[in-house]
């Protein structure tokens, strides 16, 4: 018997149109169906990285209380913790912090016009921390936070102690006001420069005050650290959009925009470091410090609470 093919019709060897739709709506579909699983799986890991910053936060803070044998101040806690995880910036961020860098005082340059020299407020070749008493008397200023302190700055062109002095004092929830308070101007002209260059003052002179944020942190630490002894169970530190968390007494600051600052950056929950190095992850409203009860049992030293007479 033979065979026979028609030659009108050729062999058809792609897909039709409704075929690759067809492919495609259930790629689209699969697709859809693991896309939830995938975001929540790196969401999960987001979570466990900024829970073991946090860990390691609370471990640097325990080598620095075991090294000076005392409590640690809040508004500096992340110059102090640094040198202790190794100047890592990172461990100090949570992945899902979405916010844009924040400036701390070594970002800002004075530019002296007349010699062309830009100077970091950083300790450095023109630049330095000055003595607290002399500054004070030089610059006929009070300072009464032990906290606060002088940056000095010089262009080393003429044999004077300095152009001029900075007074930086750490402002109660993070962050620091500068003060332009003297010095030796030699008739130059100095301007104030961002981190970005622009111009903020020209000329700086005696008097201009302006504001930094402080180190890149997504967490912020108690106000009252420095006084924790046997506090174990207190909070030390939590995802916030500031340094310190002034949550602490009746008139604290941070009491009254506790859920304008609190972070709960994952899935409506927020990791909490409490001071014996543990980390928990909890919601805003578990730990509010504006209830009286969760305040004195989460939040305040039991010396500031013995001084009122109460125990917990």
């Amino acid at each position: 018997m033979f065979m026979f093919e028609h030659a009108g019709k050729p062999k058809r060897y792609g897909f039709t149109l409704i075929e690759l739709l067809v492919v495609i709506a259930i790629i689209g579909v699969l697709v859809a169906l693991l896309l939830p699983a995938v975001m929540q799986t790196r969401g999960s890991a987001r979570r466990t990285l900024c829970a073991n910053n946090l860990h390691n936060l609370g471990v640097a803070y325990q080598n620095h209380i075991g090294k000076i044998g005392r409590g640690m101040s809040a508004f500096d806690w992340r110059q102090a913790v640094l040198p202790e995880i190794e100047n890592k910036k990172d461990f100090l961020l949570c992945p899902d912090d979405p916010r844009q860098t924040m400036y701390d005082v070594d970002d800002f340059t004075v530019y002296i016009v007349n010699n062309r020299r830009s100077i970091p407020l950083e300790p450095g070749p023109w630049c330095w921390i000055g003595d607290s008493d002399f500054c004070q008397q030089f610059a006929d200023v009070n300072v009464t936070n032990p906290d606060a302190y002088f940056i000095g700055f010089e262009d080393l062109r003429y044999n004077t102690p300095f152009d001029g002095i900075v007074l930086v004092e750490p402002l109660a929830e993070g962050g620091a006001k500068l003060t332009h308070v003297g010095g030796h101007p030699h008739a130059y002209r100095h301007q104030l420069k961002g981190p970005t260059g622009e111009l903020l003052a020209d000329p700086f002179g005696k008097g201009f005050e302006w504001e930094v944020h402080g180190v890149d942190s997504s967490y912020g630490g108690n106000s009252r650290m420095g006084k924790f002894q046997t506090d174990g169970k207190k909070i030390l530190m939590l995802e916030y959009t500031k340094p310190v968390a002034n949550v602490v007494g009746a008139t604290a600051v941070g009491r009254i925009g506790f859920y304008d600052n609190v972070a709960p950056r994952h899935d409506g929950m927020l990791n909490v470091l409490y001071v014996d190095g543990h980390v928990e992850a909890t919601t805003p409203q578990a730990i509010d410090p504006t209830d009286p009860f969760i305040h004195d049992n989460k939040w305040c030293p039991k010396i500031d609470l013995q001084s009122l007479g109460m125990y917990y």
